[in-house]
């Protein structure tokens, strides 16, 4: 098999990835959402499956036990669905089993050749970013923060910020346009969970990418000079004025939603079960939903696993020993996009979810398999011909 034909199933596997990202974003547009979750979902399982089944096995295998603990936890609560009507019950095991595979078939790309995945989590940003400036052409500037009078501001924001934390797998001018313009459309609509959360996940990667850098002291004295200097505009977007956003409202106004949802953990202590939470019960929280839906003790060793796992992303980006250039600007990559994920988590409904780019991402970065099954491969020099990476 020559380069052109094991290049193909890498392509038709991005692409797959690609298209179910445009499907979980740019529907919310129009109004055929819902069908374009599962037309994506179905379309990247079985592209992936058609093209990588026989790497399933070997990325599951190297999954280190915390993220097997995961899928343990997750496949045990199948018992919580017993109860209600026959339909929720069986649409909650169906999706309670779809979970774990399709966080399998997404941790697949991760066995992509270095410059194949950099192109894919490329390609993706640029995607995500796209629709936020589509949305803007299409339904106009905010109406009091929502597109359009449309679409609602966090909800315009959380593919900005799958889009922000994949730009940063990409050095170079692609990378630093996207993250310019999904920082600025989330701070158009002034969504502080995006807005932290891009400003976390570039700390984080440049905490530990190249923390020594003399580059970088110029740039933080500006950037801390720019703070002070346009303090006004920061308070603006960040609407540390608005009472009803203020730190009495829980600091996201959503301190009402978080009662019921501690409400309904204390009438079910152990769990309704995946997906079966309805209206705000869940506290519009994903921590919160994790703990209603699991119940305490699962919910609770859950949300154990999910920091030891950021805790372990962070030790691996810190150590550049044994590492080409590119694979360590990944795992800084993988722990910026998980802290900032994770912050997020506090004010997205879904951390676990099928149908949204929010929890996309999250299962990406937070099922990255073991070393073993993933090629590193520096690119072959010759003295005649050094090969440049872009």
């Amino acid at each position: 098999m020559n380069l052109r034909d094991h290049r193909i199933p890498a392509i038709a596997a991005s692409a797959a990835f690609w298209a179910w990202c445009a499907l979980l974003s740019y529907p919310m547009i129009g109004d055929s959402y819902t069908t374009c979750q599962a037309i994506g979902l179905t379309l990247f399982l079985a592209i992936m499956s058609l093209t990588y089944f026989a790497r399933f096995g070997s990325t599951l295998a190297s999954m280190n036990l915390a993220q097997i603990a995961i899928f343990l936890i997750i496949y045990l609560s199948l018992f919580l669905q017993l109860h209600d009507d026959e339909l929720g019950t069986l649409s909650g095991i169906l999706y309670t089993s779809l979970l774990p595979v399709t966080a399998v078939t997404v941790s697949v790309l991760w066995t992509l050749e270095p410059a194949d995945f950099e192109r894919c989590m490329t390609v993706a940003s640029v995607v995500l970013c796209l629709f936020g400036i589509s949305a803007i052409a299409i339904l106009g500037w905010p109406e009091t923060r929502d597109i359009g009078g449309i679409i609602q501001p966090n909800l315009f924001a959380a593919p900005l910020l799958a889009g922000f934390v994949f730009s940063q797998f990409r050095p170079g001018l692609i990378g630093i346009i996207v993250r310019i313009l999904c920082f600025g459309m989330v701070a158009l609509v002034s969504s502080r969970f995006a807005l932290i959360g891009c400003i976390t996940a570039i700390v984080l990667h440049e905490m530990t990418f190249n923390p020594l850098s003399p580059a970088k002291i110029p740039v933080l004295v500006i950037t801390l000079i720019a703070g002070i200097v346009f303090w006004p505009q920061i308070a603006s977007i960040m609407a540390f004025d608005d009472s009803t956003r203020g730190l009495a409202s829980g600091f996201s106004g959503r301190d009402e939603r978080w009662h019921l949802a501690l409400d309904t953990i204390a009438d079910h202590p152990l769990g309704i079960g995946f997906k079966r939470t309805i209206g705000d019960e869940a506290g519009h929280n994903g921590y919160l939903k994790i703990i209603v839906e699991f119940g305490i003790p699962c919910g609770g060793l859950l949300i154990f696993l999910l920091a030891y796992c950021l805790v372990v992303a962070g030790i691996d980006a810190a150590r550049r020993a044994g590492k080409s250039r590119q694979q360590h600007r990944f795992e800084c990559a993988r722990f910026g996009g998980l802290g900032a994920l994770f912050f997020g988590a506090f004010f997205q409904p879904q951390m676990f979810s099928l149908g949204d780019t929010f929890a996309v991402s999250v299962l990406l970065l937070l099922f990255k398999p073991g070393t073993k099954s993933i090629p590193v491969r520096e690119p072959m020099r010759t003295a005649r011909a050094p090969v440049q990476q872009l």
